[in-house]
């Protein structure tokens, strides 16, 4: 149930921002806009030990070592001054361990509610969003075997993984630049999010995992330009 909603808000994300995109680049910014999408995960911890890239095995501990995602975003405005959209984006990184190599990467869909606040050609932002926000981890295996052969006997290079899907809501802020029909936005968005199912391998229960790998608690840097006239 919860992954065919999930698949469903990333999909409504997607919509949203091309139907949004198009209402922004007819009829100006006062109605809406939309465009590209740079997210930032940074990587060390948010509170306690939980880690902000919350994945095990690969400890992702300096802030500059997170993963950068690229996605799209559009909103279109609603009685009462408020504007409605959504989001979406997805990134990956890989690492090295004393264990191996490892993908780790992240993808998330977002319907939102967004309240600005207009300072001539200056804004204020606040935005909160509903959907969900997908984690993997893969390991490297097999590496060098590309053959026919390898291929026949299940032991083709490939990655060997395991995920984790979140229910999530998304709480953002941030400071928009508008230049003529171009509209540039930077800030911050907190994800806070459960899963049910936990980390799963093939639609089974991945052993070993801490239930605190449940709760997502993480945050992103973001960059974002906007297109309208």
């Amino acid at each position: 149930m919860f992954r065919k909603f999930r698949k469903a808000s990333y999909v409504f994300a997607f919509l949203t921002t091309i139907l949004v995109g198009f209402v922004g680049t007819t009829f100006g910014f006062n109605f809406g806009g939309g465009g590209p999408l740079v997210l930032f995960f940074p990587g060390g911890t948010v509170i306690g030990e939980l880690k902000n890239l919350n994945v095990p095995i690969v400890n992702v501990g300096n802030f500059g070592d997170g993963i950068l995602a690229v996605g799209g975003f559009g909103y279109g405005g609603v009685p009462g001054g408020l504007y409605s959209g959504g989001f979406g984006f997805g990134g990956e990184r890989e690492y090295t361990t004393p264990d191996g190599t490892f993908k780790v990467s992240v993808g998330g869909g977002f319907g939102m509610g967004l309240k600005k606040i207009n300072f001539d050609n200056i804004s204020l932002f606040a935005s909160l969003g509903f959907g969900g926000v997908d984690f993997s981890i893969a390991k490297k295996v097999n590496e060098g075997k590309t053959s026919l052969d390898d291929l026949k006997s299940g032991q083709l290079e490939g990655y060997l993984g395991a995920s984790i899907s979140y229910t999530t809501l998304s709480v953002g802020v941030g400071a928009s630049l508008k230049i003529s029909f171009v509209e540039l936005s930077l800030g911050g968005i907190m994800f806070l999010g459960f899963s049910t199912d936990g980390w799963t391998v093939n639609g089974k229960k991945l052993t070993g995992v801490t239930d605190s790998s449940n709760l997502l608690l993480s945050y992103s840097l973001f960059g974002g330009v906007g297109f309208g006239f």
